[in-house]
């Protein structure tokens, strides 16, 4: 952009938060309807869909909101080339700063951080070892792993070394893992916040575990493109997600208040 240009870009987006604003202020609150596509991290739908969705759901009837699954490694192409506007993704630290360095490379794209969350061992409450408070690094080495069976999935990888040299599982699914866990036939490595609202572990079926010595934080982001190249539908998602995402982990539900914002 030249000189000139760069001011007409800052004073265009002035006039957007100012418009959009109205809406947000307003007495009369903008009724959202049409659809609302946001792609997420299989733990963050999951998360998503048991808060934050249904609550939604109430307050705008006629919204219809698609909820797509996606791996890191693919979010920042897909917001970048699909109609899907909209991210929520977990980085871990030895990934964080490529992702970083790839979204600045990514112009049109903002990225917000949200919340900071950390990676637990996922094991069965049928299991003795669920009552410790931590696991060290040579005590994993006793336990068998599972995770996706997504050959892009290097973040599980990681944390493979630590685990039974000679057996693992690759799964499918985010569900899958679990229930195979919830059986006591392995462990799992998930995050604490978006794996709370799991049925398994609201039905105790479950329990997080930290591991000591590891570096096990994630950090969650919002991802979406400049705000001239989306709906007043999706501008006012990104508040709401703001608002509600990091209530909807923490409290295992979405605020009340997003009932009752008055």
């Amino acid at each position: 952009l030249t000189e000139d240009g760069a001011r007409v870009v800052q004073d265009a987006q002035r006039i957007m938060t100012i418009i959009q604003n109205w809406y947000l202020s307003s007495e009369t609150e903008y009724n959202l309807n049409g659809n609302v596509h946001i792609q997420a991290t299989p733990s963050v739908c999951v998360a998503m869909s048991n808060t934050l969705i249904l609550d939604m759901q109430k307050r705008y009837p006629n919204l219809s909101l698609f909820l797509h699954a996606t791996t890191p490694q693919h979010m920042l192409q897909i917001i970048s080339n699909s109609a899907v506007n909209i991210g929520i993704c977990s980085y871990s630290q030895e990934k964080e700063e490529d992702f970083l360095k790839e979204a600045s490379q990514h112009r049109k794209l903002n990225v917000e951080k949200l919340i900071e969350d950390k990676r637990c061992v996922m094991i069965s409450t049928k299991n003795p070892l669920s009552n410790k408070p931590f696991f060290t690094k040579d005590e994993l080495k006793e336990l068998t792993l599972a995770y996706y069976s997504d050959m892009t999935d290097d973040i599980s990888e990681f944390y493979r070394i630590y685990f039974n040299p000679d057996r693992c599982f690759r799964l499918d699914s985010r569900e899958s893992i679990l229930q195979l866990v919830a059986e006591d036939g392995a462990v799992a490595i998930f995050p604490e916040l978006t794996t709370r609202s799991s049925y398994f572990i609201k039905s105790g079926l479950i329990q997080a575990v930290p591991v000591k010595d590891m570096a096990t934080k994630i950090t969650y982001y919002l991802i979406y493109p400049d705000l001239k190249n989306l709906s007043l539908n999706e501008i006012c998602m990104l508040d709401i997600i703001r608002e509600k995402f990091t209530c909807c982990l923490t409290n295992g539900r979405a605020c009340d208040c997003i009932e009752n914002d008055e």
